[in-house]
């Protein structure tokens, strides 16, 4: 349901509106969830428009709940879901030795912007004693 037909619904029918309008108009709604141990447990869905009144939003808001959940309780940890390092493809000029091109493709994503703010530190100085 688009924005504009959920705010023409709750004015046109006040506080008798249906629950996905309300719920797209307040930017959310909140439901109850069921433990195993019986305990409910009461959860804020944020709930978007749509772009078209033949979507539901709850059910989209309800979709990515879902998703969010799986993915918080994926048996691998999230230190172990990568089995290689990555390694960025790294353009260097052709001048370089293959030595020095390995060198720095190994090097850490700190080590890198720290050697890339000590390159403009210098250049810099450079400027500011000329």
């Amino acid at each position: 349901m688009t924005l504009e037909t959920a705010k023409r619904i709750v004015r046109e029918q006040d506080e008798e509106t249906c629950k996905e309008a309300l719920a797209i108009v307040r930017g959310g709604m909140t439901i109850c969830e069921k433990n195993v141990d019986g305990s409910r447990k009461y959860v804020w869905v944020k709930v978007k428009p749509t772009m078209t009144d033949d979507e539901s939003s709850i059910d989209v808001a309800l979709e990515i709940l879902r998703m969010r959940k799986t993915s918080l309780l994926s048996p691998t940890p999230i230190g172990q879901a990568q089995t290689e390092p990555v390694i960025p493809n790294v353009t260097m000029p052709s001048n370089l030795s293959n030595e020095s091109e390995t060198q720095i493709a190994r090097q850490s994503f700190f080590e890198r912007i720290k050697n890339k703010a000590v390159e403009i530190w210098h250049e810099i100085d450079s400027i500011v004693v000329e």
